[in-house]
């Protein structure tokens, strides 16, 4: 991954003195040809100092012009303190350009290039040479790629690779610091639900990379290993590491800085060979998140209830999908509204006014930083409907007190008390006494109920229709009132 192809494409342009598409120059009178064609299993993948302009974009990848490329690595965001991107400015690059170009068939490759080896040179800015601190800086690059890569929109199907350049060799120190420094970044990427890719050359990087591997066969090695060799080979054939690690993960970087042209735009470009089960490579995480948010009160007298939502997830939870449906008192529940998208993840919630009969349902899921989405998650709350609203034959009385200052009492079997349409497969009755009711919905009886208190009937399905409780006894009986949720 050499420095200073951005600088190259400028000096181009201005020899050309003429500007072609933003961001390119336009193509030399000597521009070289074609890349070798991909070896079977393998396609071609570019990479630039800084992500082409969309115009740009868009030639390279048109039908009439089509690059025989088919992925692009582009160098993402790096922490402060420890950007080494130097001439690689990202004018163009942000969630809606990598939506674009890979709405055209191209996958991308986020590419971070942070901290060095601690014996490179001054110009750099270094890793630790205590391998204890260093793995510890390559978790923290780790954390701060990922969310990166996760803000310009790349999915987690792509390996998040760091570009490691060439150092010397024979130090033990720094030979174990950069081996440290790559378990921590792959082991974090891991625990955020992102796939791993390292770069650099055969002589050191990948070298230490493939000694740890084969010293400690519990060494967290990175998923995708990306060897700089150019030999204008187009195949991921190398002597380091040897045929047999890394099969169908490996990408090599065959061809530095060439000059190519397309649809009369050229570009300066390092040239890879990536093998095809790179992008379909098995998820680092692929666990849904888990809700651990408690259930509100099903049915309630209260006038106010706050229905809240938490998820767990390794990954961290990256946004939560909810969505709401009411029922106004004596109303069953309405459809579903508009899912919304909620990015703010903590201390999620709402808190919904109840009157009496009334009842509100949320339904939440979460994603999670890696992709994954949980089940939609129920959660619905109803303030008790007043006995007032059951209308009652002659052999029932209303008295004082109570649930909202009545209540009505039965002392007969067959005597109906009748409420509205519901919707649901969870009864609950306000009542006392000694006496028994029927519960019928839609004119079929679902159950019975007895008891004092809030008394709970679950349904094994929901029922819809007109609510009707009926006296089985002659036992007295006060309702006070009644929810029917899902």
């Amino acid at each position: 991954m050499r420095l200073g192809s951005a600088a190259l494409v400028a000096v181009l342009a201005l020899l050309a003195g003429l500007a072609g598409p933003a961001g390119a120059a336009p193509a030399p009178a000597d521009a070289p040809g074609r890349p070798p064609a991909a070896a079977a299993g393998h396609h071609l993948m570019m990479d630039t100092a800084s992500a082409p302009s969309p115009s740009v974009m868009a030639t390279w990848q048109a039908a009439e012009s089509k690059s025989p490329y088919r992925a692009i690595g582009v160098y993402v965001p790096v922490a402060p303190g420890t950007d080494n991107r130097h001439d690689k400015v990202q004018t163009h690059l942000s969630p809606e350009w990598v939506r674009t170009v890979r709405s055209r068939g191209w996958q991308v490759l986020p590419i971070y290039v942070g901290q060095q080896a601690a014996c490179q040179s001054d110009r750099f800015h270094r890793m630790s040479a205590d391998a204890g601190t260093a793995w510890s800086q390559g978790v923290a690059a780790a954390t701060y790629a990922a969310d990166a890569v996760y803000d310009l929109g790349i999915p987690a199907s792509a390996p998040v690779a760091f570009d490691l350049e060439a150092y010397p060799t024979g130090n033990a120190r720094c030979t174990a610091a950069a081996q440290s420094f790559a378990a921590g970044w792959t082991s974090r990427l891991h625990q955020l639900g992102r796939l791993s890719a390292f770069y650099g050359s055969r002589s050191s990087t990948i070298t230490d990379i493939t000694n740890a591997h084969a010293a400690d066969p519990a060494y967290p090695e990175p998923d995708v290993i990306w060897v700089a060799t150019d030999s204008g080979q187009a195949n991921t054939t190398f002597s380091v590491p040897q045929d047999g690690l890394w099969p169908g993960r490996r990408i090599n970087q065959f061809t530095l800085g060439v000059t190519r042209t397309y649809g009369g735009v050229s570009i300066n470009i390092d040239e890879n060979a990536v093998q095809d089960t790179v992008w379909s490579l098995p998820p680092a995480d692929s666990a849904a998140p888990r809700f651990v948010a408690p259930a509100p009160p099903s049915a309630t007298k209260r006038k106010r209830v706050r229905i809240s939502w938490r998820a767990a997830d390794a990954a961290g939870v990256a946004f939560y999908q909810v969505r709401v449906r009411h029922a106004a008192p004596g109303r069953a529940l309405g459809r579903w509204k508009q899912p919304r998208e909620l990015r703010r993840t903590r201390t999620l919630g709402r808190t919904f006014p109840l009157r009496p009969g009334e009842q509100w349902c949320v339904s939440v899921r979460a994603v999670d930083r890696a992709g994954n989405r949980s089940a939609w998650e129920l959660r619905c709350t109803a303030r008790f409907a007043d006995d007032r609203s059951l209308r009652a034959g002659p052999a029932a009385a209303r008295m004082g007190g109570g649930y909202l200052g009545t209540r009505t009492v039965v002392r007969r079997p067959g005597v109906t008390l009748r409420g509205s349409r519901v919707a649901g497969s969870r009864v609950t009755v306000l009542m006392r006494g000694r006496g028994t009711l029927a519960v019928l919905i839609g004119g079929r009886r679902v159950g019975t109920v007895d008891g004092h208190g809030a008394v709970r009937l679950d349904l094994p399905r929901a029922f819809r229709g007109r609510i009707v409780l009926r006296s089985l006894s002659r036992a007295k009986v006060v309702v006070d009132g009644y929810a029917v949720t899902p």
